[in-house]
């Protein structure tokens, strides 16, 4: 049985949740942070701590002598989501829940071997520009941006200096996986819009524009990547592009959603997620009822999630303009080496959020 204390933040979003699950699973000893409880712990013990409360951190981290890895997987957002990605606010709420974080355990833990954090296509401008395609690590960051990437990255390198313990940076691409609440899940997102057409009797249509390409990262393979960070040398102290591996086009990909709902593919029809679902909130309560779901309100369930839809559909919308990717051949180099195909990935998380009660 695997052995070592996992210590995991974020734990009720997308990629927390699934590294929680994937870590308590293996067996080791997991111990989850996040603020709002998580659907399930899957015998993860589970923490309700305030990131940015240093004084909370340390009362409740300080004494934890045994961690062996940290995973942090939380973020705050701003309340206009991409908007604020670049405000100095966002950088540095983000910068000081890292560190008050680790600041504790790095003084508590001499088994403390990876500290993994997480990243994203952000760091090449993704949100602002049209960046590189095949973006690789180490060649195409674009520091000229506000991103609190770099405030958390530079910490940590500093910071390990003369330590036992080293560092990962992770950088997946559109993150799917299963959370309620987050601030970027589009799966979420398409699940309610869908539930609301099919409660109509309608077709899925598809709100986005021609289908730029994308790349995505699956939450189950960030998580097996998280656990072989640990142990690989070529991921110490480096950071590391993460991707299923293929290219896609929700457009092309649109069949395979309808069908994972049990829906037939509709026509276009664009459609301003932020703007247009919450005026449907009532509706969406109704298919709660009606079908028994256990998923929360509207608002509740989506969190900043139909910003983030909007977002990514928009770039769908420029075509081969708003078109990105990263290359992934460094973390192959090290040693990671598990892919998956998109439609596959599709259809296991719509399974499981209609499995989980949380779409009809």
């Amino acid at each position: 049985m695997p052995s070592g204390h996992i210590l995991i933040t974020g734990a009720s979003g997308l990629v927390g949740r699934a590294a929680m699950e994937h870590f308590a699973r293996r067996g080791f000893a997991v111990t989850a942070i996040s603020r709002r409880a998580p659907l399930e712990t899957h015998g993860a013990r589970w923490l309700s701590l305030d990131l940015a409360d240093e004084r909370a951190c340390k009362a409740a981290l300080g004494g934890m002598s045994d961690v062996t890895q940290i995973v942090f997987a939380a973020l705050h957002e701003e309340p206009e989501l991409v908007a604020g990605w670049t405000q100095q606010a966002h950088v540095d709420r983000n910068g000081a829940m890292l560190r008050n974080t680790l600041e504790p355990i790095a003084r508590a833990s001499r088994a403390l071997r990876n500290v993994t954090i997480l990243q994203g296509p952000k760091a090449y401008g993704v949100h602002v520009k049209p960046m590189r395609p095949g973006a690789r690590e180490d060649r195409d960051e674009d520091r000229a941006i506000p991103n609190f990437y770099w405030a958390q990255q530079d910490y940590l390198a500093d910071r390990q200096r003369g330590e036992a313990w080293g560092w990962t940076v992770m950088r997946p691409a559109l993150v799917v996986g299963l959370a309620v609440g987050g601030a970027m899940n589009l799966l979420a997102a398409i699940g309610v819009y869908a539930a609301l057409l099919k409660q109509r009797g309608e077709p899925l249509h598809y709100p986005g524009g021609s289908g730029s390409l994308l790349e995505a990262t699956d939450t189950d393979l960030m998580a097996r990547a998280f656990e072989w960070a640990a142990a690989a040398e070529g991921a110490r102290n480096q950071a590391l592009n993460l991707t299923n591996g293929e290219l896609f086009s929700l457009r092309d990909q649109w069949p395979v959603i309808a069908e994972s709902l049990d829906m037939r593919p509709g026509d276009d029809a664009p459609l301003g997620f932020a703007d247009e679902l919450p005026k449907h909130a009532h509706e969406w309560d109704r298919v709660r009822a009606q079908r028994g779901l256990v998923a929360p309100s509207l608002d509740a369930f989506l969190g900043q999630s139909l910003q983030f839809a909007d977002f990514v559909f928009a770039r769908t919308a420029r075509g081969a303009v708003g078109a990105s990717s990263i290359s992934t051949i460094k973390i192959r180099r090290a040693g990671f080496h598990d892919t998956l195909y998109t439609d596959e990935m599709l259809r296991k998380w719509f399974a499981r959020y209609r499995a989980a009660r949380l779409l009809p």
